[in-house]
């Protein structure tokens, strides 16, 4: 994925009144980095995970990753994907035709005698495809590796589409030829191959798209089952699409709606540029994702910290009978327990306005609860980590049935106003308030203008989506529905960074036409990462928060317009596992 260059940010000390808890300093940003996501070494800048693969041969899990500016491909390995070696960078920008930096791609293990990884990938100038293989296929960590002598492999200047971000080749049924997808403005372009060298056009995969470029698309048969998912990452976010494929073709038809459909998200919070691999010792689909700073950072070097980004918990894709796709942390995950720090609560009532201690508290967590859903009232149930004792920071992770309407950051929504008004140009929640307020209000838009000043639109109707980063823009749902969301609004003392101070959320939509009695909420904290996973994994939401008080690593359950009934809770410290 390209990024944009950050603009670089003072980096200030944050004083505490002689009554706070002592805050962090800026200069130490060590308590922010994760301690069981995978974050490489050297630190430095990384986004998308590419070539990921596991070898069945030597019986390890490979992670490949963008790194450092200009791009080129970092290289770990693990044998549980928790617990990760960092190996010296897999390739370098050394060729004519990646100079400008080795772009996204994918691994395919293939099928000769020797069971060969292949690495697929692109380059800055978005018009080359490339291949890359291993210089020693007996190396246990196939360290080496060797750019293919025929790159680039599809050029435009052979007549092919401009584009990027090759996927994981797969074979044909036949098993005679190979086929593989990259990203272009108008969807997934497949090409074929005899001998996974030698690439041909075939067409596109899926119907003319209009969603803009597909950055990072896959493709890949959901393991159980015989349907397919189809995904692109676009307009800052990773859509899927479950349907069938027609082999004889190479096409792609949908089950559910088109790719561009804001229920069908990978994650509804801050994840991009998603990888998905085949796990053929577990007969399972793994998904990571980049997990990108809420803070500006500069990607050369991820300054003013000295690093930025890490990749997702690994996450196993399934699916539903309603053919919704669903997530589930992998299960080796639980070994990071902290047996001894275990606490349990039962049957208890949150009443509303009334934070409730929980008695655990800490930066590397894992919390499982569950609430009862009241499907007339207003009220959001969760629970309120990374929490400072005076509550002055905290962030809250949990479940809602409101009518806040869809919130989408750097959005526009031109046309349709019937209103335009001044606002506080700080906080984009007033405007949205003013439409939720008005009863001709279907949706708004929010925009910063010269000087600072903040203008709320008003729309009576709800018009198409455009990308804009200086507006925010939502639209009213016309009644109660169930939302998982992460709020970060309380999240740090520090206005000095730039982070992400606002609330995400994704409607819950219902199973075979039924919502829940009750509502599972499975929550893990990194230190600046958290993650909840709710539904049973239909619904997942990833944050950044960066804490700036000492204690701020308490957990309180919370509930807001009305109170809650837990049913269930249980929480674990857990074991760090940085990579080495």
């Amino acid at each position: 994925v390209v990024v944009a260059v950050a603009v670089f940010v003072v980096v200030v000390f944050v004083f505490a009144s002689c009554c706070d808890v002592v805050v962090v300093a800026a200069a130490d940003d060590s308590v922010h980095i994760p301690q069981f996501h995978f974050v490489p070494l050297p630190h430095n800048w990384m986004n998308d995970p590419n070539g990921l693969f596991y070898d069945p041969v030597h019986k390890v899990y490979h992670l490949m990753f963008q790194y450092q500016t200009p791009r080129v491909w970092g290289h770990a390995v693990s044998e549980d994907m928790i617990h990760w070696k960092n190996l010296p960078i897999a390739m370098e920008n050394d060729e004519w035709y990646d100079k400008g930096g080795v772009f996204s791609g994918s691994a395919t293990v293939l099928d000769d005698a020797s069971q060969t990884p292949m690495l697929s990938y692109s380059v800055s100038t978005n018009d080359m495809q490339c291949l890359a293989f291993p210089a020693n296929r007996s190396d246990p960590f196939l360290t080496k590796w060797v750019k293919y002598s025929g790159n680039p492999v599809i050029s435009v200047k052979s007549g092919a589409m401009p584009g990027r971000d090759d996927t994981t080749a797969w074979k044909s049924n036949d098993g005679k030829t190979w086929r593989m997808l990259y990203g272009t403005n108008k969807g997934a372009v497949a090409y074929t191959s005899d001998d996974a060298r030698n690439w041909k056009y075939h067409g596109f995969i899926n119907a003319d798209d209009k969603t803009g470029m597909w950055e990072c698309p896959d493709f890949y048969p959901i393991p159980g089952t015989r349907m397919f998912a189809l995904k692109a990452s676009t307009k800052g976010q990773d859509y899927w699409s479950i349907g069938t494929y027609n082999d004889s073709s190479i096409s792609f038809t949908n089950s559910l709606d088109d790719i561009g459909n804001t229920t069908q998200l990978y994650d509804y919070g801050q994840f991009y540029a998603s990888k998905t691999f085949f796990d053929p010792s577990k007969n399972r689909q793994i998904l990571f994702g980049w997990v990108n700073e809420e803070r500006k950072v500069n990607p050369a070097g991820g300054a003013p910290y000295g690093w930025a980004s890490i990749q997702s918990l690994p996450r196993v894709v399934l699916m539903d009978s309603d053919l919704r796709l669903r997530f589930e942390p992998i299960e080796e995950l639980t070994t990071l327990r902290n047996a001894s720090t275990k606490v349990s609560m039962e049957k208890t009532i949150v009443r509303a306005g009334q934070p409730l201690p929980v008695p655990i508290k800490g930066r590397q967590l894992e919390i499982i609860l569950q609430f009862q859903v009241n499907e007339t009232g207003s009220s959001s149930c969760g629970v309120d980590v990374l929490a400072s004792s005076d509550r002055k920071e905290f962030t809250t992770l949990g479940f809602g049935n409101q009518n806040d309407g869809q919130y989408m950051v750097g959005t526009d929504l031109p046309g349709g106003d019937y209103s335009v008004v001044n606002v506080n140009y700080t906080d984009p929640h007033i405007c949205q308030k003013k439409c939720l307020d008005d009863e001709n209000c279907e949706a708004w838009t929010y925009v910063v203008r010269p000087p600072l000043v903040g203008s709320c639109c008003l729309k009576n109707v709800i018009p198409a989506e455009k990308p804009n980063p200086t507006c925010t823009s939502g639209v009213k749902m016309a009644s109660m529905s169930l939302n998982v969301f992460g709020d970060t609004t309380s999240s740090s003392l520090n206005q000095t960074d730039g982070h992400a101070a606002n609330k995400r959320f994704g409607t819950i939509l219902k199973k075979n036409g039924v919502l829940p009695s009750t509502m599972d909420l499975r929550v893990f904290v990194d230190h600046s990462s958290v993650e909840v996973f709710a539904f049973n994994g239909r619904h997942v939401l990833t944050r950044r928060t960066y804490p700036t008080l000492a204690d701020s690593e308490h957990v309180f359950l919370r509930a807001i317009g009305g109170d809650c009934s837990l049913e269930s809770l249980v929480a674990w410290e857990i074991i760090g596992a940085p990579s080495t």
